[in-house]
């Protein structure tokens, strides 16, 4: 496959990922507020914080990913180091291990940062 095609593939598998990522917060922001509205203060705010830390890194990886799609080898291979310590670091003090969602876009972002790495050499 072409430099090109690793870029599109990685895109998708990046977008994908932080779509599931997106997602894991909304419904994370939505099982706090249920917490907080029935008196579970303590849950529900680290809920919905945990929330906009999802959120956040998912837009990242969004973000990464579609800059990694940029025509430039500097861009493809920075946006590959940078997806993949998204994900560990994700996964490994955020974490992303919590929820199925969460794995899978820890998943797709490993795929789309491995494949920027081979788009930039």
């Amino acid at each position: 496959m072409s430099a090109d095609g690793d870029r599109r593939l990685a895109l998708v598998f990046g977008v994908v990922g932080a779509v599931l990522l997106v997602l894991d917060a909304l419904l994370r922001f939505l099982f706090g507020v249920v917490l907080l509205v029935s008196g579970h203060t303590h849950a529900g705010a680290g809920s919905v914080g945990g929330a906009v830390i999802f959120l956040v890194v998912g837009l990242l990886i969004g973000f990464f990913a579609l800059l990694g799609r940029a025509r430039s080898q500097d861009r493809s291979l920075a946006a590959g180091i940078i997806l993949i310590v998204l994900a560990l670091v994700g996964w490994l003090a955020l974490g992303f291990g919590g929820s199925l969602l969460a794995i899978l876009a820890v998943v797709f972002t490993l795929i789309a940062g491995i494949l920027f790495l081979v788009a930039g050499r």
